[in-house]
């Protein structure tokens, strides 16, 4: 069976409520390496993975359930920061976030030790941040996978899928 989002007050900002959104965002991160952080095909959108780094600086690192890690409430503010930076590079790609229609699916890996079994827990965090911007439409199909490290020893990665309005939308370089 489909479900369908209610269209309510529930949908999240309303579409003329994302370009004030958008400026709340952090700064567009600067791809790491070799790739580009949002692809297009068609009416898809998919992110590169993004880390919870502003500015290409890391405020926390480190693997939860370490005794030296982050505890899980900072673990969730960094998931929390981690899709905001998605969001950042989609508007940044797509002229702001108007055009988007739908998050369908968000991959999130959570830097753990190997008996921490919260992921989904810390993922909430991004999953949150996602319905207040979109509300019913912001609510993904989601895996939490934990991994032994992540790049520069950040606590979360995330991306995500999202389809876009058929719009004349030229997209920006990175």
């Amino acid at each position: 069976m489909i479900s369908h989002p209610p269209s309510s007050a529930a949908q999240g900002l309303a579409r003329s409520d994302h370009d004030a959104y958008v400026s709340t965002l952090p700064p567009v991160p600067r791809p790491a390496g070799s790739y580009i952080p949002v692809s297009r095909a068609g009416n898809i959108a998919f992110t590169a993975g993004h880390t919870h780094a502003v500015r290409g600086e890391l405020a926390v690192r480190g693997a939860v359930g370490s005794p030296e890690g982050p505890s899980l409430e900072t673990a969730r503010e960094c998931a929390r920061l981690a899709v905001k930076n998605c969001l950042a590079s989609l508007a940044h790609h797509l002229g702001g976030l108007s055009a988007v229609e739908r998050v369908v699916q968000m991959t999130g890996y959570v830097a753990a030790t190997p008996d921490f079994a919260a992921h989904p827990r810390v993922l909430d965090g991004a999953s949150e941040a996602l319905v207040d911007a979109f509300g019913a439409h912001g609510r993904p199909a989601r895996a939490a996978v934990g991994v032994a490290s992540l790049p520069d020893g950040a606590v979360v990665e995330i991306s995500l899928v999202v389809t876009v309005a058929d719009l004349e939308v030229e997209p920006k370089a990175p």
